[in-house]
């Protein structure tokens, strides 16, 4: 069943770890900025909020943290040179000053991002504002946060290990998960759902789509909310980019299970876009 990363405010502790978590039924050892998961914390903060954050480095090698699209100091933006070293703290200190939307944040040492996102340190930022809260958009239980991600995994692990052709054209893993888990399931009631997805993996494009070829309501993008929505059957959506999309399971049967899936789709080059394959699935409860 699908889960979801805890949800917390503007003043935290991050601790980049070395730790275990369930993927696809086995416990494998992964890289987590809490015990026992391959994800952070959801932030949630409002546009003007002091944000505090302690980055703890209990991993072997240095890291840092990138606050993806956040507009924010040089020296607080995780650049190559601001790094916590092994066994070491970073201070971000930042306001927020955009509008409201979804971001993310990651790792971003030299020579060292691709391995230590892929093996599990990334989480989600979302930012709040008047505008949006004016528009009653579904909140709660009816906002689901879809972090989407392909792994290799092993008994031993995620496995990172990419050859010169995989430098070239993205490392990508064969076992898809949302939200850390594989394979998933969330159950929706006959109405309206806001989706807040994420393409966390490191070189997969997805060609997203529903299984019952219902419309999605694109709302919102990198940039935050859309000034006009925007009704499409598939969207791509490329590492690192974020869609914020509105669902209508309303007409739908109890029972019925709609499927979100990646379609095939050109211009991927010999590695990308040749098969259609799930992501996820819908229950209507």
């Amino acid at each position: 069943m699908l889960s979801f990363p805890l949800q917390t405010g503007s003043n935290h502790t991050l601790t980049a770890q070395s730790t275990t978590a369930n993927l696809n039924g086995t416990n494998i050892p992964v890289l987590g900025y809490q015990p026992n998961s391959i994800l952070g914390p959801t932030f949630r903060a409002n546009k003007g909020d002091t944000v505090n954050i302690l980055l703890q480095n209990n991993l072997s090698e240095h890291t840092n943290i990138h606050w993806h699209v956040l507009k924010i100091p040089a020296m607080m933006d995780g650049h190559p040179d601001q790094l916590a070293n092994a066994g070491s703290t970073f201070h971000y200190q930042f306001t927020l000053n955009q509008q409201a939307g979804l971001s993310w944040y990651h790792p971003h040492p030299h020579e060292k991002t691709g391995k230590q996102v892929f093996k599990g340190l990334a989480g989600l930022f979302i930012i709040n504002d008047a505008e949006e809260a004016a528009l009653n958009l579904p909140s709660g239980q009816y906002e689901l946060p879809l972090v989407i991600q392909d792994k290799r995994i092993t008994s031993n692990g995620i496995t990172y290990n990419p050859s010169m052709e995989e430098v070239m054209a993205g490392y990508m893993g064969e076992s898809i998960i949302v939200n850390g888990v594989y394979s998933p399931y969330t159950e929706v009631a006959t109405r309206f759902y806001r989706l807040r997805i994420l393409n966390g993996s490191n070189a997969r494009v997805y060609n997203l789509a529903l299984s019952n070829n219902a419309d999605m309501v694109i709302i919102g993008n990198d940039g935050g909310l859309l000034k006009t929505p925007s009704s499409v059957k598939e969207i791509l959506i490329a590492p690192g980019e974020r869609l914020d999309v509105l669902i209508n399971f309303s007409g739908n049967a109890i029972g019925t299970e709609i499927l979100l899936t990646s379609n095939e789709f050109g211009n991927g080059g010999a590695a990308q876009g040749k098969q259609r394959f799930k992501i996820m699935k819908f229950k209507i409860a």
